[in-house]
This record gives structure tokens, sequence and C-alpha cells, in this order.
């Protein structure tokens, strides 16, 4: 049953994937998945080396939830950019309330949230990065630039993009289509995705990607985990900062004061609820206090 569980969970994780603007991070402590999956992947390269027994959980952990994760990313694709394309403004809020019903999770992941001096500026410091990140979205920084899918230097960028993309995959508050909408790689790599089952494959592109995607989530898994364990009070601060500020990429450009778009704003409502659901039974954590 559990490796059914990491299926579906990883499904959703894919679908999350492909949508702009939404963390799939920030999804996986919704999915009460967070800490194992950062744990797994930033352990895995090691353990793996040092030949030590928790491999096996690792494996039995990441295996059943990445298919799940490529299933979804692959399946869903095309019905995530149909509904964004087809519903934009009311499919934003629903993000925006997914997003928002996520922080009390957040909050209890560590059995000590006091506000400290060095907690609350890591949440600042979370918060400005992220509003930063949206408004290059807005202000589309690198729109004009255009990878060569076809060229050695164009792959080489499509990996150094997603390698920025997977350490944003593992850091809640973040995307990684932010990433890709930033370098304007989103539309080729959607492209790609879609010619696997539309050939001719796009393979440079797909497997520069990949490999790029590949590290970044692996090093940004050790290093979220290494602070998780060393300051997970001021960590899981600039989480919040993170996710705070997530709302300025997502908030959607088509919204004005007619009926439709305010009637869209009630689509906050279900997010909300069914980011409480799933996150309303969430355990405490018992990570060691420390002092910030």
């Amino acid at each position: 049953m559990r490796t059914v569980i990491l299926v579906l969970k990883g499904m959703i994780i894919g679908v999350a994937n492909v949508i702009p603007g939404v963390s799939t991070a920030t999804f996986m402590v919704l999915l009460r998945i967070y800490d194992e999956i950062i744990d797994a992947v930033g352990n895995l390269v090691s353990d793996f080396l040092s030949g030590r027994k928790k491999l096996k959980v690792y494996l039995l952990l990441l295996i059943p939830f990445g298919i799940g994760a490529v299933v979804g990313t692959l399946g869903f694709a095309k019905l995530a950019t149909f509904v964004l394309d087809r519903f934009p403004v009311p499919a934003q809020f629903f993000f925006i309330g997914l997003i928002a019903g996520s922080i009390p999770s957040v909050l209890k992941m560590h059995h000590d949230m006091r506000p400290t001096t060095g907690r609350v500026i890591a949440g600042v410091v979370g918060l400005v990065v992220a509003v930063l990140v949206g408004l290059g979205v807005r202000g589309e920084t690198l729109g004009q630039f255009t990878a060569d899918p076809s060229s050695v230097p164009g792959l080489l960028y499509f990996g150094i993009v997603g390698f920025f993309a997977g350490g944003s995959v593992m850091t809640p508050g973040m995307s990684g289509s932010y990433i890709f909408l930033l370098a304007a790689t989103y539309e080729p790599i959607m492209e790609a995705l879609d010619s696997l089952t539309h050939p001719p494959t796009m393979w440079g592109v797909i497997i520069s990607t990949t490999i790029g995607v590949g590290l970044g989530v692996v090093i940004f898994a050790k290093m979220i985990s290494l602070l998780l364990k060393r300051q997970p009070a001021v960590t899981f601060y600039a989480i919040l900062g993170l996710i705070f500020g997530s709302f300025v990429g997502l908030w959607p450009p088509e919204f004005d004061l007619t009926s439709s778009s305010l009637l869209s704003v009630l689509a906050l409502i279900p997010g909300v609820i069914i980011a409480y659901v799933l996150g309303r039974s969430a355990p405490e954590s018992e990570s060691v206090p420390e002092e910030a």
C-alpha cells in the first residue's frame, strides 16, 4: 500500500512540476513527504559509496515516488497547460490557495518556531529572493534569449538552466518552471517532452536538461538536508519567506476588477481547504532544538 501511495504522491508532484509558479517542494510539504525526500536524495550517493544499509530504505522510497513523478509530468503536462491557457485567473488563485494553505504545515515541521533575530532575517532573505525571482518572470528577464537545441553551447545552456531548476524543485516556495521561464527554455522543454509521444524526439534537450536537473536536485537536497540538521528553525523561516514571496509570481497578470475576475478569487477557497486537509495531520518534527 505504501508503494501505491508513493506513486500517487509522485504523480501529484509531477503535475505540479510543469506548472509555472507552483512549488513542487511546497507540495511535498503538503503531502508530508518533504523531510523523507530531502534526506533520501541528499544522502543517496554517500550511502551508496559507503555501502550503508539505509540505501535500500532510500531506494524503496525514491523509486516509486520517481516513477509517479515521471508519469505525472508526462501524462498531465498537456492537461495542466490547457487549464492554465483556458482558465488562467481561477487556476492561479487555486494555486495561491494551495500554497497559502501549506503555511501551517511548515510551522508544524519544527517544535520551536519562536521568532528570533536570526530566524526573522532568514525569513526576510527568503522573501526577497522569491519576490525578485517573481518580478524577473514578470519582466521576462531573459525573454530575448533563445537557446539553440541543435548546438553544443545551446545544449550546455539547457543543462545549466536545468541544474538551477532542479535546485528550485527541492526548495519550498520556488518553482523549477520559474527558472525555465526566466531562461526562456520553458516552451522548448515542453515541446521536447511532447516529442516523446510525437516524434522526432528532441533527445538533446531531454538528456541535457535531465542531467542538469538531476545534479541540481541531488546537490541542493544535500545542502538543505545539512541545513535542516544544523539550523532547522532558521531554515524553516527561510522557507516561509520563500513561500510568502512566491505569491508575487503566482498573482495572475490577467486579473482585473471585472465580475469574472472577482469570481475567480473564490478558487482560493478549495485550494486552501485541500491544503488544510492534506496538512492537518502532519506530525510534529523531532528536530534537535537549536539557538539562532
